[in-house]
């Protein structure tokens, strides 16, 4: 566990170097947004046919026109071109390094379980495009549609016996701008995808959501480290897709208040007692995992937070409100107050 709390410090570091940066390059007040989503309504303007914050790269910009022919989405009354929803949202992802084929396919089937947990406890993207939405997840449910359901949970029939019923549900699936097996993996754009470009197997957990502060970020990985030490140990039982992908649709939508054959609640509780037990097993000491434990009882998330905050703030100016809140949630980064 000491290389987490040195990746905490490492996160520290980097976000007072930030700071630093940018306080030198700009001489009026600009702060870094870590809120999964752009809070600006600027990310509207049909600038240059949608394109003018698509990266350069030629895969992005290959992929933005695919997306150009895609229908137009919509969320509650505000539309957004395809194209534009990916420029507008951040994520980040944690690679954990399999043992072999046969544990890598373990991982990857137990961190399914995990999805609707970790959308509920990290969801930190309410405010987006100058908007506050009522979806306790819209960046997702956004993603999700841009993609004509390209992502989100896998579409697999059945849980995987080795590494390749991967494979095969991979090359099953229609090419977007893919010329081999390896571009084919990396266009799914997953809430889990096994990457085996690389020397080893490593599974993707996409579903880790960008958080305003770095003690938020290792609580997260806690919750995956220790939840499938002891499932695979275990064997635990694995809970129907169906119903996975049931709770998924719940919590995008509802968030704590999400409506399944099970109490989503308590399964959280659940999960997050399992995982510290096998954090014990390892013989670590959680430093973190408590930020998710004061979530889940005060029923609060960095999405309830700001969306809290901008009914505090909100004086009928757009640009003034996502000024203060977006200054109020850098604060916290810089101080790595986790919200809860």
């Amino acid at each position: 566990m000491d290389r987490l709390l040195d990746l905490n410090n490492l996160f520290e570091e980097f976000i007072e170097h930030l700071d630093r940066t940018v306080q030198k390059v700009y001489k009026e007040t600009v702060f870094p947004v870590f809120l999964g989503g752009n809070p600006s309504p600027e990310i509207l303007n049909d600038y240059d046919d949608g394109l003018r914050l698509i990266t350069s790269k030629p895969r992005y910009k290959k992929l933005a026109h695919w997306q150009s022919e895609i229908p137009d989405v919509e969320i509650e009354g505000q539309i957004f071109k395809a194209l534009q929803i990916p420029s507008a949202i951040q994520g980040f992802h944690l690679h954990l390094q399999g043992q072999n084929p046969v544990h890598t396919a373990q991982m990857f089937n137990h961190l399914l379980n995990l999805i609707p947990s970790a959308i509920i406890l990290g969801a930190n993207s309410r405010l987006l495009a100058g908007k506050i939405f009522s979806m306790h997840e819209p960046r997702i449910y956004l993603y999700d549609q841009s993609e004509l359901q390209n992502s989100g949970f896998p579409t697999i029939t059945r849980y995987l016996d080795g590494v390749e019923d991967y494979i095969d549900y991979i090359i099953s699936r229609d090419k977007i701008i893919a010329k081999d097996y390896f571009e084919l993996e990396k266009e799914r754009h997953d809430d889990l995808r096994i990457r085996l470009n690389s020397d080893f197997y490593r599974v993707e957990t996409r579903i880790m959501s960008i958080q305003p502060s770095p003690k938020a970020l290792m609580a997260l990985t806690e919750f995956f480290i220790g939840y499938l030490y002891r499932a695979i140990h275990e064997d635990r039982r694995l809970r129907p897709l169906s119903s996975l992908r049931e709770e998924r649709l719940s919590v995008v939508r509802s968030g704590f208040n999400a409506k399944t054959h099970f109490n989503i609640i308590e399964t959280i509780r659940n999960q997050l007692d399992f995982a510290r037990k096998g954090l014990s097993d390892l013989g670590i000491k959680p430093e973190f995992l408590s930020v998710l434990d004061r979530r889940l009882e005060s029923r609060n998330t960095p999405g309830e937070y700001v969306a809290k905050l901008w009914q505090e703030k909100f004086n009928g100016s757009l640009e003034q409100t996502i000024f203060e809140v977006i200054s109020d949630i850098w604060e916290r980064t810089k101080n790595n107050q986790p919200i809860t």
